[in-house]
């Protein structure tokens, strides 16, 4: 009886963090002083349309991921439109996800921080809205790869990616 007390208390408590955190960070700016305190940082164009990056920041027990929207090509900051978390610092994002029933989707997921391999299930699994710019959670089969988009930087998105996979199928 008490470790059923003690389940239905954490799983209460998880829509309770998700809302303290979009709270404490959507509509941010993504140069927030707070982030200074992150040890690490990475990220990855989500859509050029609509000037939007994902945006991980690493702290001591965990990483968050934002959906961070520019209002110019020269803005450095931009405004945090959603944000979700790892919850465990042995967790990373990982960007190359897909969605089997919906391959034109972005979808990204969690997996191990020290991850073998080049494909699996990712622990959790999110489908970005691109019109809303928010994160859906996923409870569908998700396949994650460790796949390097250096193109990024050229111009490409996970948008484009998505689009384009979806043809390639």
């Amino acid at each position: 009886m008490r470790t059923l007390t003690c389940l239905i208390v954490f799983l209460a408590a998880i829509p309770a963090r998700a809302a303290q955190l979009h709270q404490q960070y959507v509509g941010q700016s993504g140069c927030a002083t707070e982030f200074k305190s992150a040890i690490n940082h990475y990220g990855i164009r989500l859509d050029k349309r609509s000037r939007t990056r994902l945006e991980a920041q690493v702290f001591k027990g965990k990483t968050i991921l934002m959906i961070v929207q520019y209002s110019s090509d020269s803005d450095t900051c931009g405004v945090v439109r959603d944000v979700i978390e790892t919850q465990r610092p042995d967790r990373a994002f990982v960007w190359d996800c897909i969605d089997k029933e919906h391959p034109r989707t972005v979808v990204i997921g969690t997996w191990p921080v020290e991850h073998t391999g080049i494909s699996r299930p990712p622990f959790k699994a999110w489908r970005i809205d691109l019109e809303e710019l928010k994160f859906v959670r996923l409870h569908v089969p998700v396949t994650c790869t460790a796949q390097g988009y250096g193109g990024s930087d050229a111009g490409g998105d996970l948008a484009t990616w998505a689009r384009k996979r979806s043809v390639r199928r």
